[in-house]
């Protein structure tokens, strides 16, 4: 399972979210999906805001493979946080197994 939080540089989480089986979604294959293509089980991955329109793009493509209901629901989830912190100065989202 991974846990995405979106959070400030100081360390002060702003949100996060998780779906037990999102692992077997959210990992693919890099040569489609540059950044969900980084995502790994062993270590955590980290964005900035200047990924965000990249990660927004994967997530909106990656959705529309999806036919389960929770899945689209938890990319939806994923999308808002990518969207604040896109926004918010500062700011970085998480990708942890942990």
């Amino acid at each position: 399972m991974f846990k995405i939080i979106l959070e400030l540089a100081s360390g002060e989480q702003l949100g996060k979210v998780y779906e037990v089986s999102n692992v077997e979604y959210l990992q693919q294959d890099e040569d489609e999906f540059e950044l969900l293509g980084e995502l790994s089980t062993c270590s955590y991955d980290v964005f900035s805001s200047k990924d965000m329109d990249k990660l927004l793009n994967e997530l909106e493509r990656l959705k529309d493979k999806l036919v389960e209901s929770n899945a689209i629901k938890h990319i939806e989830e994923i999308k808002s946080l990518a969207q604040k912190c896109k926004v918010i100065t500062d700011s970085r989202l998480i990708i942890t197994p942990f």
